[in-house]
């Protein structure tokens, strides 16, 4: 089968290839981390060896005295770089890595499903030595290119990926929608038993999976592990708090949610005390809860938070004097700032979409994004208005006047837009309304 380049990720890759430090690529189960190693294979011109933890045939390797002896003499044989997938299943993997590093006879590249791969002494160690990639499920062009690669072509893409996610597997198979969101449950299934249950022997599996279906139930409002810990102890009596703690903190290692802090944008810094969970990936939701239109608002923040966190943008909720924002986005010195609407309906809906970006009297790019046209769609006092797939897809028109400001990014005609947000694609009530939903839905 052919596979499609995921070229987000290889470019960002690509300066720092046989840099002398290692390549680390993390993020979800089954993202395409693999798929993406095994293409350095056709981009690397040297000799590499390839360990693949997911394969039976490497089980052997989980020993790390047998991984180090066989990385070694392949080395001493020629070998030029080193490829290890899943690299937390072999014990003591950190120890290999930083003897590698010290060595520097290799250029190595490793993947893992552990958001705190990173963490504690491995990363004090190799401060300066490594360099992290994080990875995501598919964003919505990149369903696209899968789309007309695998599938019939674009008819239907968005709502396709409203409903399924982003698993590249679901868009390299030819499934219908139930047999795509059976996937999604096997790939979460093996997630939560693989990555958590086993990997710490956790003692309640039912809580565990109880406190995924908060999550998922509760994307893009606010809360706090203490919130959880007080809506499932009117179940469960003996409930610990510390094992709500630990439990939450297993479902960030194994990238399943992110939290989101919040940003306050006048004080210029970051708020412990108020955040949102996030999904690591909307079909998700779908397979534990099944598809509800009237959750719509938290598809669509849920679905832009890792839009931009695939662009490489750090992604805050903001605050600018008790107004929200719903996306404070920073890379480098860059800040874009982003409110997501169906539609602006009316004068109301105009007032608060804008009048929170209105407030923020700094130089960086605003964007009111929408799914559907209105009569009131206009650009305001600097804010950019876009119809949601052009912003997607990194598509707009070139504002009247020079009314962008300067820290947006420059693109070859102007002005480039980052792809954001899905908009909210259905009514409450679960119908297609206006004519582009129509068209979604032909």
């Amino acid at each position: 089968m052919k596979y499609i380049d995921r070229t987000l990720y290889l470019d960002r890759m690509k300066p720092f290839m046989s840099n002398g430090n290692v390549k680390i690529v993390t993020g979800i189960r089954r993202s395409g981390k693999s798929t993406l190693l095994k293409e350095l294979n056709g981009i690397l011109d040297k000799k590499i060896l390839h360990i693949d933890m997911e394969l039976w045939d490497n089980q052997k390797y989980r020993d790390p005295e047998t991984a180090y002896r066989y990385i070694r003499e392949s080395i001493d044989s020629g070998t030029e770089a080193v490829i290890i997938d899943e690299v937390q299943d072999i014990d003591r993997w950190y120890e290999i890595v930083r003897s590698l590093v010290a060595e520097g006879e290799c250029d190595l590249y490793i993947s893992g499903s552990n958001s705190k791969l990173l963490s504690g002494e491995f990363a004090s160690v190799l401060t300066g030595r490594y360099n992290r990639f994080f990875m995501f499920t598919l964003t919505y062009s990149e369903c696209l290119e899968f789309s007309r690669e695998y599938l019939d072509g674009e008819t239907g893409t968005l709502s396709r990926f409203m409903r399924v996610g982003g698993f590249p597997s679901v868009w390299r198979n030819r499934y219908g929608e139930s047999d795509a969101i059976l996937e999604v449950s096997d790939i979460l299934n093996s997630i939560l038993m693989r990555d958590i249950i086993a990997r710490y022997n956790v003692r309640r599996p039912d809580l565990l999976h109880r406190i995924f279906r908060f999550f998922c139930d509760n994307i893009g409002h606010r809360t706090s592990v203490n919130n959880i810990y007080n809506t499932l102890l009117s179940e469960d009596r003996k409930l610990a708090k510390d094992l709500v703690y630990e439990y939450v903190s297993h479902l960030e290692s194994a990238c399943l949610i992110y939290k989101a802090e919040t940003y306050d944008v006048k004080g210029k810094e970051i708020l412990k005390s108020a955040y949102k969970y996030y999904l690591a990936d909307i079909g998700l939701k779908n397979a534990v809860c099944g598809y509800r239109p009237e959750d719509i608002e938290g598809y669509v923040e849920n679905i832009v938070y890792l839009e931009m966190k695939a662009r490489g943008y750090e992604v805050w909720m903001g605050d600018y004097a008790g107004k929200e924002v719903d996306f404070v986005c920073k890379k480098g010195d860059e800040f874009v700032y982003i409110q997501a609407t169906t539609r602006l309906a009316d004068e109301d809906v105009v007032k608060r979409e804008f009048g929170n970006l209105k407030e923020i009297r700094d130089n960086h790019s605003k964007y009111v994004v929408a799914l559907e046209r209105s009569p009131l769609d206009s650009d305001m006092d600097g804010i950019r208005f876009v119809l949601m797939e052009d912003f997607l897809l990194g598509r707009y028109r070139l504002p009247p006047e020079p009314t962008v400001s300067r820290g947006s990014v420059r693109g070859a005609r102007g002005t480039h837009l980052l792809p954001l947000n899905l908009g909210k694609l259905f009514h409450a009530h679960g119908r297609p309304k206006g004519a582009l939903e129509r068209r979604l839905f032909q």
